[in-house]
C-alpha cells in the first residue's frame, strides 16, 4: 500500500477524533512539534525503525517528541497507541506532516513570508499580513525575515503568490533591459 495514502487516512482520523474531543488546536501543536522533532533528529526515525524496542518504547519516544516534558493530549496519546499497536509508528513522520496539511486547509490558514532588508515594526508586519488575510479570505501564519542582500524593498510570499519589490530584482531588470 501506498505510504500516501496510509498516512492521509491516519491523519484523517486524527484529525476527526480531535475535533469531536474538541482538542483539535492542542492536537495540531503536539502534531508540529512532532514534525519538527524528525527534522532536527534524523535519528528519530531510525530509532522507530529499530525492532529492539518494545511498542511501549516507541510509544513513549513519539509522545515525548510530540509534547516534550508534558503529557500529550488525550486524542494524541489514544491515536500514538493505534499507530503503534498496528505496526505503523515508522510513518508518523509522514502522518505528523499530512496532520498539519489537513488542519491548515480545513482551518484556512496559509503560511506567508516577509523578506525586508531591515527589521520592521510589528504594526507594518501586522498591516501586511491583514492585507494578505482580507485577500485570502485565510488566516495567515506569518514569518519575517530580514535579509540586507535585497537591499531595499521587500519580498512577500503566500500560499503560491510572489511579489518581489526589491531593489535587488528591479536593478537586475534594469540591466537585463539596458544589456
Amino acid at each position: 500500500m501506498d505510504i500516501g495514502i496510509i498516512s492521509s487516512r491516519y491523519a484523517k482520523t486524527l484529525l476527526r477524533f480531535a475535533t469531536e474531543n474538541g482538542e483539535e488546536q492542542k492536537v495540531y501543536e503536539e502534531m508540529a512539534t512532532l514534525a519538527e522533532s524528525f527534522r532536527r533528529v534524523p535519528a528519530l526515525q531510525q530509532a522507530l525503525l529499530n525492532p529492539v524496542l518494545t511498542a511501549g518504547q516507541k510509544e513513549s519516544l513519539l509522545a515525548s517528541a510530540a509534547s516534550g516534558e508534558h503529557q500529550p493530549t488525550a486524542s494524541t496519546h489514544s491515536f500514538l497507541k493505534l499507530v503503534v499497536a498496528n505496526k505503523r509508528a515508522d510513518l508518523m513522520t509522514f502522518v505528523a506532516s499530512t496532520f498539519i496539511e489537513l488542519f491548515h486547509r480545513e482551518k484556512h490558514i496559509i503560511k506567508g513570508h516577509l523578506v525586508v532588508p531591515v527589521e520592521v515594526s510589528e504594526a507594518t508586519a501586522a498591516k501586511l499580513r491583514q492585507m494578505v488575510e482580507a485577500r485570502t479570505q485565510s488566516h495567515v501564519e506569518f514569518t519575517t525575515e530580514v535579509n540586507p542582500a535585497i537591499g531595499g524593498g521587500f519580498i512577500l510570499e503566500y500560499d503560491t503568490y510572489r511579489l518581489d519589490a526589491s531593489l535587488r530584482t528591479q536593478l537586475a531588470e534594469l540591466r537585463r533591459n539596458l544589456g
